[in-house]
């Protein structure tokens, strides 16, 4: 398998930036055209709030995180 030089492997990578700007700008164009429906933001808020009120925190996870930090880190 040949790989490519360093200008070629430049040109790719400028290539996938280039495509994922390119992307992006049809995902949001796509999106502004899309119509806004009152009953699917209502349900997922919803969603949201009963989800907040079975599961209240009592902290912002900050140190079950920095846990699962250390325990990868062990590994």
């Amino acid at each position: 398998m040949k790989h490519p030089s360093v200008e070629e492997q430049r040109e790719i990578v400028q290539q996938w930036e280039e495509t994922g700007r390119e992307l992006s700008r049809l995902r949001q164009e796509a999106l502004r055209g899309l119509p806004y429906n009152w009953e699917d933001m209502d349900a997922l808020l919803s969603l949201c709030d009963d989800f907040a009120d079975v599961h209240s925190r009592k902290s912002s996870g900050l140190v079950e995180m920095q846990r699962w930090f250390m325990r990868g880190h062990k590994k």
